[in-house]
């Protein structure tokens, strides 16, 4: 065709910058592509509004001799969209393998980096556990992350691909790798809950997931105070009191150190990690909360211990004093809150408990009732 028909298809575009090759490769229309790539001269690596070239067009559309026709015609097999996803990673989220085994021939970089993880995350995260398979097969690596990106490990856990799992573990996946602050496994595992100071396979086990206790166990160092490294060892171990203790102490030190990396962060008006600790902070008291409420023995033996490993916190004498209250021994709690207002002279809050208690304390030595004492928040409150 003549009469400069070709440069103006070339120059037509939506209100989205999809050229007329875009529509061809959406639509399959191989015939169109090659009029368009081979006489028109449309530039083959076009990219749309969003960044998307025509060969990200037909794996999205699943038209498999238009992908072939466009990589033959000097498609970029890594032309990335502006949030960097490539035709690999389109292809890893519909699970394509004529695709994918297409592209890594083609050259397609295999652990091509997106905002939103590589190739081998979008697979595991979709549950396509043929394109993990196929990923892991071409080198991709199992233990990429970067920052606020989960591991391709904790996305096929947070997907529900029990095959997956399986598939990258026995690539190397690291189990002991954190990713977004917690391990793999321990996603699922705690059903959200962030368990602090255990190893994934204590998690796993003390959520009852017996599947990923079993597949944890031989890749996990022995914890000393296991002293029957076996499935059955661990299971008794999880569900013994000094576990528990141990894990309600855990919970305890990391709220305090949270609150108090918080306050740091805030002072250092640096919001955006003021706002990230506090909310570790407040999702840890919640927890806590669970757990002592209206159990005064378990909160004082908590707090006490808390209160050894850190006496240089004011919250920890704070948590100690709520702790003697709750068990009625006013005195103490006065001496806790006491020392609390001594490290910490400013804080109106222990200011406020420290005579509050000692007007309990006043009031049941006077009448020698069991006077029921004010109830202290039971909450280790942010000061």
């Amino acid at each position: 065709m003549g009469d400069g028909l070709e440069e103006t298809v070339a120059n037509i575009k939506d209100l989205n910058g999809r050229t007329a090759l875009h529509f061809a490769a959406v639509g399959g229309r191989a015939h169109v592509c090659r009029y368009l790539t081979a006489e028109a001269k449309l530039d083959v690596n076009a990219r749309d509004g969003k960044g998307e070239t025509p060969l990200h067009n037909s794996i999205t559309a699943d038209r498999y001799p238009t992908a072939v026709h466009l990589l033959e015609n000097g498609a970029n097999p890594n032309a990335a969209t502006d949030s960097g996803l490539t035709p690999l990673h389109y292809a890893a989220k519909s699970g394509l393998k004529k695709f994918l085994l297409l592209l890594i021939l083609k050259g397609a970089e295999v652990d091509a980096k997106a905002d939103s993880g590589t190739p081998l995350k979008w697979a595991a995260i979709h549950g396509q556990k043929k394109a993990v398979k196929i990923l892991l097969d071409n080198h991709a690596d199992p233990n990429m992350i970067f920052d606020f990106i989960h591991s391709p490990l904790v996305a096929s856990i947070l997907a529900s691909s029990f095959d997956s799992v399986k598939l990258l573990l026995q690539a190397g996946a690291d189990p002991n790798t954190c990713s977004l602050g917690m391990t793999p496994l321990e996603v699922a595992a705690s059903n959200g809950e962030t368990q602090l100071g255990l190893t994934p396979v204590e998690v796993a086990a003390l959520g009852g997931h017996i599947k990923d206790v079993r597949i944890l166990l031989p890749v996990t160092f022995p914890i000393p105070k296991v002293t029957d490294w076996s499935f059955d060892g661990i299971m008794k171990y999880v569900n013994s009191e000094k576990f528990e203790r141990k894990r309600k102490l855990r919970k305890l030190e990391h709220f305090f150190l949270s609150t108090s990396k918080g306050e740091d962060a805030f002072m250092r008006k640096d919001y955006v990690n003021a706002i990230r600790w506090y909310t570790e902070a407040v999702d840890t008291e919640a927890a806590l909360l669970s757990t002592h409420l209206n159990e005064g023995d378990l909160a004082l033996r908590d707090a006490i211990g808390s209160r050894m490993v850190l006496p240089s916190l004011p919250k920890a004498h704070y948590a100690e004093g709520v702790a003697w209250n709750l068990s009625k021994d006013f005195k103490r709690a006065a001496e806790s809150f006491l020392t609390g207002m001594r490290l910490d002279r400013k804080n109106r809050q222990l200011n406020d408990l420290f005579s509050l208690v000692l007007l309990d304390s006043a009031i049941s030595h006077q009448f020698s009732l069991s006077h029921k004492p004010k109830r202290f928040p039971t909450t280790l409150s942010i000061l």
